[in-house]
């Protein structure tokens, strides 16, 4: 039995967050690092089922992905919250230029060659009002990573897990700057994430 597979299943998907994730967690990461305030513009890229919603306060949130059932998951549990369309990165997310306080994109870059990461970099920067900031977390390889955690992030989903480096690295070709946060402890097994604030 392939877990990737089921993951794609959005209840499923929903219940393996549940299990290895805690809400305090994604409540701190959303304080932290998201800090969006009541009614500032939200750009998800990437949004899966929008369960960020749960931790966002009452903004004005446009999520994409390219998953169908993702998208029609979180139409049905958010869709008075939020517009959700479903589009891949690769086409280019078609939303006015200056129009976003904040875009997230949460465990997308893994999933994204260079090629792509840098479309989604430029949609960002595009998307943001002056001033504005997009963060995302995705798992990495870093210095210090235990075995397990190494071999659990060798074995994700998205087939382009990058040290911290080179995350920084592509988000550089479009923002001036990128604050980058090596995490350990984030969720109830051994893993590693990196979660990068990034500003024009």
């Amino acid at each position: 039995m392939d877990l990737r597979k089921l993951l794609e299943l959005p209840a499923l998907y929903r219940i393996f967050r549940h299990l290895v994730g805690r809400d305090s967690v994604r409540q701190w990461y959303s304080e932290t690092y998201i800090r969006a305030q009541p009614g500032q513009r939200v750009l998800d890229i990437g949004c899966g089922t929008g369960d960020i919603l749960n931790f966002l306060p009452d903004v004005d949130y446009v999520g994409f992905d390219m998953d169908p059932a993702y998208i029609d998951a979180a139409r049905q549990r958010f869709g008075s919250r939020g517009a959700f369309f479903c589009e891949p990165v690769s086409a280019g997310v078609n939303v006015a230029a200056a129009s976003f306080d904040i875009v997230i994109a949460h465990g997308v870059l893994h999933h994204l060659s260079d090629e792509e990461a840098r479309a989604l970099f430029k949609i960002a920067r595009t998307a943001l009002k002056p001033g504005g900031r997009m963060i995302s977390i995705d798992p990495c390889f870093a210095d210090g990573q235990s075995r397990i955690s190494r071999l659990l992030v060798s074995r994700d989903r998205g087939r382009h897990v990058r040290r911290k480096e080179d995350y920084e690295a592509l988000a550089a070709t479009e923002f001036v700057h990128v604050s980058a946060t090596v995490r350990h402890d984030l969720i109830r097994i051994p893993y590693t994430h990196l979660i990068m604030e990034c500003a024009a």
